[in-house]
């Protein structure tokens, strides 16, 4: 099923629509502030098992946490970093995964074998109208195809809409990727650079292994 909704304004019946399937257990293809990513509730190990099935994953493979804000991030890690709390606090929402160190909060399901996590705070009119009305994070996985970003959502329903309760069309995304650093090292490393702007925290930064 293809949803479509408006890019800056989603309606309401439809936020509830997804909220409502999400507590089901449901999982949808949703549009983030970079790609499209399957989605599920952080409680929901079977749409989580999904989500490796469908992207054959391995289990030791962690996947994402989209969380509302910084104090919703900080309940499911450990010892946040303060020079990379502030830089969440001042640069979030927006494009980074924040590789942190999990607490027991987390579902296991969605660390897979691993005791980090990534975190993102997704700055998206529609995460953003989700997490007013869950309240809680959601279990996130980008959605590629052979290491290349599915960016049309007509492609994502032919792909796997009878996969997932539906596919929520918010237009062709752009190619583009999250920023990504590592904040279980001490300094933190930048892994991949992405589209989130990192001057901010130059200084501190390990910056030799990012693409």
């Amino acid at each position: 099923m293809l949803i479509s909704i408006h890019p800056t304004t989603p309606e309401p019946r439809i936020v509830q629509q997804i909220c409502d399937g999400l507590s089901r257990g449901g999982l949808y293809i949703l549009p983030t502030d970079t790609a499209y990513a399957f989605v599920a509730a952080l409680d929901s190990p079977r749409a989580i098992n999904e989500i490796y099935r469908l992207k054959n994953l391995p289990e030791k493979r962690a996947l994402s946490i989209l969380c509302k804000d910084v104090a919703m991030a900080s309940h499911y890690a450990v010892n946040i970093p303060n020079p990379i709390f502030r830089f969440m606090k001042t640069e979030t929402p927006g494009p980074y995964t924040f590789i942190l160190k999990a607490n027991r909060n987390v579902d296991r399901r969605g660390l897979g074998r691993k005791k980090e996590v990534g975190v993102r705070i997704v700055n998206h009119p529609l995460h953003r109208a989700l997490m007013e009305r869950l309240d809680t994070p959601l279990i996130s996985s980008s959605l590629t195809t052979d290491d290349e970003y599915v960016t049309d959502p007509e492609e994502l329903a032919e792909l796997y809409g009878k996969a997932v309760e539906a596919v929520i069309d918010g237009g062709v995304r752009p190619k583009e990727v999250s920023t990504i650093i590592d904040c279980t090292e001490d300094p933190p490393r930048l892994t991949r650079q992405g589209e989130g702007d990192v001057s901010g925290l130059e200084n501190l930064l390990d910056l030799d292994d990012a693409d």
